[in-house]
């Protein structure tokens, strides 16, 4: 399936890729990633690291429970 929706274990979405920017289940901006300079963005701007760790930002504590 590719549809570019993530999903937990249980088939519930809980994000999805739009393009650069990752949008968790709600639909609300996470972070992006930016090829050009290698690196990831929160939802703010902010660098959070270099290469791809959208991942990483969907499923971080913070993100749980908004």
């Amino acid at each position: 399936m590719n549809d570019n929706y993530i999903r937990d274990r249980t088939g519930k979405i809980i994000g999805r890729m739009d393009g650069n920017w990752l949008r968790d289940g709600t639909g609300k901006l996470v972070s992006r990633f930016d090829k050009s300079d290698n690196r990831t963005r929160d939802a703010h701007g902010k660098i959070v690291g270099d290469g791809d760790q959208r991942m990483r930002l969907l499923s971080s504590p913070k993100n749980f429970g908004k």
